[in-house]
């Protein structure tokens, strides 16, 4: 009687631990889909959740969503596996690569917004704000998003070095995300910021900030795999995701969700991404590589 306890007991513990096994190790039952948070963690998850139901449809398998409490952290967790495919920055899909190089991790596709496999970084400035140039920053105070942000960190400091303004010629913050840098941009505790395109063009509907300038484009947010992903499954999620060109409402309700400017998917090729490589190269150097 004691022994058939013991063994209804250990099948028990057996079962209660199954459940908390890592997604990693349920190899082709469960997916871990990181997501770079751009935005406040919750605005991100709402995004992003009609893609996951969508990859879960299509894949046949569970779609895990895993929003980033910040960008080192969705770097890391592709790198370790905590997560086998995310949506990157155009820069932290580089720095991840080269953090973790046995990972193994590479650019699968992107989204086209309005057609074009680019978007575009903004510099903003109040509604009301003195600055018409962005020589006029000089000296002031400016908002960034994330140190490892493309357009809300890199893009804006190479176009405020375009014009001669360097790092130590501002009175720089780092807010954290493009939401963060908007609204205190729109309140009036800075004298400009840098955002990626669309947030931009969300504040200045609602009349709260007005775009300096734009930069030149930049390749979009690659979507991601690592070696943990077989080629069996990266080719099931390739044509998911090309599955999205077929112009259906459920492909646009996907895609929209994450971006009202997504119309389409196309291949996404590392070598695309060497004009962020330089840029890194030419303000930072190796050190910006480094945790």
């Amino acid at each position: 009687m004691d022994r058939i306890k013991f063994v209804f007991v250990t099948f028990i513990l057996m079962s209660f631990t199954a459940l908390f096994v890592t997604p990693a190790t349920q190899a082709g039952n469960t997916l871990s889909f990181g997501v770079i948070p751009l935005e406040k963690q919750d605005i991100m998850f709402k995004k992003f959740v009609p893609l996951a139901k969508y990859l879960e449809k299509e894949l046949g398998i569970e779609v895990n969503l895993v929003i980033g409490k910040g960008y080192q952290e969705s770097m890391d967790a592709i790198g370790t596996n905590k997560v086998q495919i995310a949506y990157l920055t155009p820069t932290t899909y580089p720095k991840s690569k080269r953090q973790n190089p046995d990972a193994d991790i590479r650019s699968l596709v992107r989204f086209q917004s309005k057609g074009h496999g680019t978007y575009r970084s903004c510099i903003i400035v109040p509604i009301d704000g003195e600055s018409q140039t962005i020589e006029d920053l000089k000296g002031q105070k400016f908002a960034f998003g994330s140190k490892n942000s493309t357009s809300s960190h890199l893009m804006p400091r190479s176009m405020l070095a375009a014009k001669g303004i360097q790092f130590e010629d501002i009175q720089a913050e780092y807010l954290g995300s493009h939401s963060s840098v908007a609204a205190a941009v729109s309140a009036e505790q800075f004298y400009g910021g840098g955002v990626k395109e669309s947030v931009a063009e969300k504040y200045v509907e609602s009349e709260e900030v007005r775009i300096l300038a734009k930069s030149d484009p930049i390749p979009e947010f690659p979507i991601c795999i690592n070696k943990h992903v077989s080629a069996q499954l990266e080719e099931k999620i390739l044509a998911a995701f090309k599955k999205l060109n077929n112009g259906s409402d459920e492909a646009k309700k996907v895609m929209t969700a994450i971006n009202k400017k997504y119309t389409g998917v196309e291949d996404a090729k590392d070598a695309d991404y060497d004009v962020i490589r330089t840029m890194i190269q030419n303000l930072y150097g190796d050190a910006f590589y480094k945790k």
